[in-house]
């Protein structure tokens, strides 16, 4: 007894014309768009040979409108000529994840500052400048830990 040949469907016979040439736009959508903003738009349908493009906010559209006309070309030269004849934009923010900005718990680093350090560049600030004890105290230790600083960065 021979084994049955199983029947292979045409993916064009599984999925319509329409679909085809959206599932073609979504993959080469990067090419359309630029990879920049392919991040800041996204295709979610063509339908009667509307494109229509999901947009994060109002900031953008007025952005993206400018230049529907060479999206429009670009998608027809990925998916076949008159595939697509107008877009459609649409505000759908829930399709756009926010990218968190992760904050980092810097570990504040503790820099030890002698008193022998402290008080020598106290007296080279006194001798330089002619500062007041207590303010050459102070002076000498925010140079002193500017330079401890730049050593470790």
């Amino acid at each position: 007894m021979k084994p049955r040949k199983a029947a292979v469907k045409s993916i064009g016979s599984i999925i319509s014309d329409s679909q085809n040439k959206f599932f073609i736009i979504l993959m080469n959508w990067s090419k359309i768009v630029g990879k920049s903003n392919a991040k800041m738009m996204m295709p979610v349908e063509l339908k009667q040979k509307t494109l229509e493009i999901a947009l994060p906010n109002n900031i953008v559209l007025a952005a993206t409108s400018k230049f529907s006309p060479l999206i429009t070309k670009k998608a027809n030269l990925c998916a076949g000529e008159d595939s697509v004849q107008k877009l459609k934009f649409i505000i759908e923010p829930a399709y756009f994840k926010k990218e968190k900005t992760e904050k980092i718990k810097s570990d504040p680093q503790t820099i030890e500052l002698t008193e022998e350090d402290i008080y020598q560049k106290k007296q080279e600030l006194i001798d330089k400048f002619g500062l007041e004890e207590s303010i050459a105290v102070i002076a000498a230790k925010i140079e002193l830990l500017n330079i401890k600083r730049g050593q470790n960065d």
